[in-house]
């Protein structure tokens, strides 16, 4: 990021949730945001390849809908018009735990439910209808753009139609487990990002051949 206090163009790559929530917050700050995508996106709320857990139901939990919140105004009532209910943890979760189900108890905490889809249209309306963002999607990101060692100042993208390059004062990834960054900064000659493993320390499968 530049040292100067005129910000003037930040490229993100990925429209996904940290795509699209990374676009939110650097639109307060830079003059022109561009998010790139892979996929073709959908013009409506439909499953895309990109995320292939877009079928499965996703749901917001109390801090998770606050922190939107705070970045989008009224999104949970959005969500709700379009048909995801909001509910009580403790009053609707049915859960089978090693000792039966536990009763039903209001805890006051309320989590809201929809598909993945849903949520990613909903958050790209409210992204892409902010003044410094555009959302360039079928184009896919196939490298960074350098002025000199160690100084990346873009990204070279590809479409049916070629190869160009992006200029850009920041470059964000949030193309997820897709990603080529590690190998990009590598062959810049610079060091590996560090990694942060969260082992959930899951029994072994029994079912599972050793």
């Amino acid at each position: 990021m530049p040292t100067d206090t005129h910000v003037r163009h930040a490229v993100v790559m990925g429209a996904g949730m940290a795509g699209l929530a990374a676009a939110r917050v650097l639109a307060d700050s830079f003059e022109a945001v561009t998010v790139i995508e892979r996929d073709t996106l959908p013009s409506a709320s439909a499953p895309r390849a990109g995320v292939p857990q877009g079928h499965h139901v996703h749901g917001l939990l109390a801090l998770g809908a606050e922190v939107f919140e705070g970045y989008f105004p009224g999104l949970r009532a959005e969500l709700e018009q379009a048909g995801a209910p909001v509910w009580d943890w403790g009053e609707g979760l049915c859960a089978v735990l090693p000792n039966g189900i536990p009763p039903s108890t209001p805890m006051g905490m309320p989590i809201q439910t929809f598909s993945r889809p849903l949520l990613e249209h909903v958050l790209r309306q409210r992204v892409t209808a902010l003044g410094p963002v555009t959302l360039r999607d079928g184009l896919t990101v196939i490298g960074l753009r350098t002025a000199a060692p160690g100084k990346i100042t873009g990204v070279r993208v590809r479409d049916g139609g070629g190869e160009d390059e992006i200029a850009a004062d920041l470059v964000v990834d949030a193309s997820g487990r897709s990603s080529h960054l590690p190998q990009w900064l590598a062959a810049l000659g610079l060091p590996h990002p560090r990694t942060t493993t969260v082992d959930a320390h899951e029994p072994p499968d029994r079912h599972r051949p050793p």
